[in-house]
Parts: C-alpha cells; structure tokens; sequence
C-alpha cells in the first residue's frame, strides 16, 4: 500500500491527534505543536516551547492541553496563545512525562519514562491521573508508558515501549490492570489508536511496521510496513475516519534537528481494510 506523503521537514512527529478536521501532532523535539490542514500541507504552529512536547489532548470547553516533559507539567494553553499550569507532576517524577489522553470528562492520563533510556536499565513507574485538579497514581507497573487510546467508555489501551507490551487497564469505577499483551520481542510499541472493529493499530519506533492486535483474542499482524524508518505514531483521520496518519522520522534522533527527515504519512484503509474506521476517541 503506497502512502501519500502529507507533511515532512519535520524533526520528530508523535501525539497525532485528529481533531476537528485537521490534524494536530507534537514535533517532539522541536517543542512545537502543529494543528495541519491535510488538504493544503499546511501546518500552523500552536504552541512552541523550549523542548520537549508530548501529549495533546483537548478540555471538553475546547482548550487544548499539552504536555511539556522535561519540567514533567501538564500545560493549558488560554485564549490569545497565553499558558497556563494545568499540573504539576515534578514532585512525584523525577524522569520525563510523556504521551497524555484527555476523556471526553476532563480526567487527564499521562505517562512517563520511569527511566532514562539511553543509561538505565528499564524500570516500571506508576499512571498519573488527573481528575478537577486533583492527582493520583491508580496504576503502576508500566514500563515506559508511551502511547495511550480509549477502546470504549470502560478502558483504555497503554503501549509500554520497552515491556514489549500492551497494557488495557479498566478506567471506571475500581481502577485496574485488565490484561497485558506480549507483543514480538523488541518490537517497541509507542504510539496506537483503536479501531471500530476491537484492533489496536500500533506503532513499532525500531521495528519499522504498524501492527494490528486484536485486543480480545491477541491475534496481531504487521498491517504497515515501513523499512528504513522510525514508526512512532499513528491515529485515524479523514471525513470517514478511514485514514491512517503515520508519524515517521529517523531511527537514529541524532541529527534530525539539522536534517528534518519527519513526515506524516497517509494510508487509505478504506482500499485495505473495508469498514474499518476510527473511533474518534484519541
């Protein structure tokens, strides 16, 4: 399947969001989120911070929320382009946030490393929730919690990159671990999305495919695959939701700043998977 190039010059694309008919993504990297109109390929920037941005998401008044890692803050931006403190996360992690989910209710859900990748050995860490201001830690044991997505009103899905692994995680009521898929060794799941048929589309960073696992059998399959590049998100767009928008950049994230190799990617799914289509909760 041939994709249609839709953005690139872009150093680190991840957190890609479909949202209101355009599509909105975190050039991580770079500090900066765009909102791009996959009709002209033209991106805006909404926000730009020193570095490094993570998660977007939206409050159901409309703001939009984003998450700046390194000072481990939840971030809403105001009318006019002002921010303000959404949550503060840093007394209780001292490495990165990371990828956040907003519900449709305002609780917020983020992630973080737990760990520094590139000198420790992977160490689990807990999932922050934020529900009116307040925060707490229902879940722990996730292994750099990355990529999060709604599978319905009763849970959501959670990508630990260096588990291997796919957590589903109960969200009402009593708070709990579900189950836990094994994905293939060192496939280093990072960003995903659910479709309408029960399947997690997820992004492999260093495996270079998108793989498709049913989150009630286990059954999965490489439904993308994308040689040569780093796979680091991807989520559902289009009048149809039958798009899927594909981040990829450079395995190697030394020299994407000077070398902008960062694209977004679109597949026709409606051509592959007939009746397969997003859920919009991303």
């Amino acid at each position: 399947m041939a994709p249609k190039v839709v953005f690139k010059a872009i150093a680190f694309p991840e957190a890609l969001r479909w949202h209101k008919g355009n599509l909105w993504f975190s050039d991580v990297l770079a500090g900066v989120v765009y909102r791009g109109d996959v009709t002209t390929g033209q991106l805006h920037k909404e926000v730009e911070i020193a570095q490094l941005v993570s998660g977007i998401g939206w409050l159901n008044s409309g703001e939009l929320l984003f998450v700046d890692c390194e000072k481990r803050l939840v971030v809403q931006r105001e009318p006019k382009d002002n921010s303000s403190l959404y949550a503060d996360l840093s007394g209780y992690w001292i490495h990165n946030a990371n990828d956040m989910h907003v519900d449709s209710d305002n609780t917020v859900w983020v992630g973080t490393y737990g760990f520094n990748p590139e000198s420790d050995a992977p160490v689990a860490a807990d999932l922050a929730r934020i529900v009116n201001g307040k925060i707490d830690f229902p879940i722990s044991g996730l292994v750099f919690a990355n990529g999060i997505a709604r599978i319905d009103d009763q849970k959501i899905v959670i990508a630990e990159t260096f588990a291997d692994r796919i957590s589903v995680i109960q969200t009402r009521g009593n708070v709990k671990l579900i189950k836990q898929i094994a994905l293939p060794k060192n496939s280093t799941p990072d960003g995903l999305v659910v479709d309408n048929q029960g399947f997690a589309w997820i992004a492999l960073a260093y495996s270079e495919a998108i793989l498709r696992v049913n989150l009630e059998t286990g059954e999965m399959k490489r439904a993308i695959e994308l040689p040569g590049k780093g796979v680091y998100d991807c989520t559902f767009g289009g009048p149809n939701l039958d798009q899927l928008y594909v981040a990829t950049s450079d395995i190697d994230e030394t020299n994407v700043m000077r070398d902008l190799p960062g694209e977004i990617l679109s597949f026709d799914l409606a051509l592959t998977h007939p009746g397969v289509h997003g859920l919009g909760n991303k």
